[in-house]
């Protein structure tokens, strides 16, 4: 999958695109699961409950679902908006841009996607928690002061639940019981690609001081402890990729994720599996944003490794070279 430099574009000031949908240029539509696979790792489902005078409840409700990344990657929000046919970019701050979609009608669109390519980590359990919010104000029951409370409630257990402010103004309201999160199953590859490309990360490891040949290769995903199945889901994912076992119990995963706290993180480090999975699967299920270029190093490193050219200092020089340009160290 190609990556398209669009960050270069001369950005306005307050509004990127205010078409329906991208007018930059016309992108091969997302793969609906690679979408849903994003928003797993960066997309946020919103509901604002704000004092206003104008209100017969003297609250305003507004629902949003949002996507908010750096600058540098906003031709992934303009490729999502373009595949979803809603919604708007916008800057945020000095670096941020944000894909919001606001509006009854498009969120309408958003709730049947993620109804027919549902989200698999524990944010499904906010979309539920959303989808409901959205329901009330659909029948325009959020004008009611019932509708109003019932929001209230359910906004208690949506992300990180009542304000302060919130919580003073409504005292006597409780909030509903969040939905419980189960992981099933990783549906689709393009899920899979969409999610590593928002929290998927490749690194090229030296140690300082060390012999030309001390060059590791690492891909991971880290995540919060309460999404450990998912992680086991992943890890037998990739491992059963490209693969026929007749049982998946013949696969171990324990030894491709790691415990920290209250952080868990898939690891693949093994080289013959960064060959012979990590670097065919995403070759044929692209990863997509400024991430892609890293990928693109990280083969690069993988070719030199295998071509054992990283023994020599020429070799070893190059993947200094291609280490310093990845990640969080990229000029874009």
């Amino acid at each position: 999958m190609g990556f398209e430099r669009n960050y270069q574009f001369k950005i306005p000031s307050n509004q990127l695109n205010k078409a329906p949908f991208s007018t930059f240029i016309q992108y091969p539509e997302l793969n609906p699961w690679f979408v849903t696979g994003f928003t797993d790792a960066e997309g946020c489902f919103s509901i604002s409950i704000r004092p206003s005078a104008n209100m017969k409840t003297s609250w305003r409700i507004s629902p949003s679902f949002l996507i908010k990344l750096h600058i540098k990657d906003i031709a992934i929000l303009e490729k999502i908006q373009y595949t979803l046919g809603v919604g708007t970019i916008r800057k945020a701050g000095i670096d941020m841009a944000v894909f919001a979609v606001e509006s009854v009608k498009d969120l309408q669109v958003i709730v049947n996607h993620f109804d027919k390519y549902p989200l698999l980590t524990a944010k499904s359990s906010d979309f539920l928690i959303f989808k409901q919010c959205f329901e009330i104000i659909k029948e325009k029951k959020h004008l009611t002061l019932e509708g109003l409370l019932s929001l209230v409630a359910l906004k208690g257990s949506l992300n990180w639940g009542l304000s302060n402010s919130l919580v003073k103004a409504f005292p006597n309201v409780v909030s509903v019981k969040r939905p419980e999160y189960v992981f099933e199953s990783i549906s689709d590859p393009n899920w899979v690609a969409g999610f590593t490309s928002g929290d998927g990360s490749f690194h090229i490891i030296t140690s300082p001081g060390n012999t030309v040949s001390s060059v590791r290769l690492r891909f991971s995903i880290n995540l919060n402890i309460r999404e450990k199945d998912l992680i086991e889901g992943l890890v037998l994912f990739f491992k059963s990729y490209g693969t026929e076992l007749s049982d998946s119990s013949e696969i171990t995963i324990s030894k491709n994720y790691h415990i920290s706290g209250e952080t868990i993180s898939l690891q693949f480090g093994k080289f013959s599996d960064i060959v012979n999975i990590i670097i065919p699967f995403f070759e044929e299920y692209g990863i997509v944003g400024v991430k892609a270029l890293d990928f693109i190093d990280f083969k690069k490193a993988a070719d030199i490794v295998k071509n054992k050219e990283h023994l020599n200092p020429e070799g070893f020089n190059e993947i200094l070279k291609l280490k310093s340009g990845m990640n969080k160290n990229r000029q874009w």
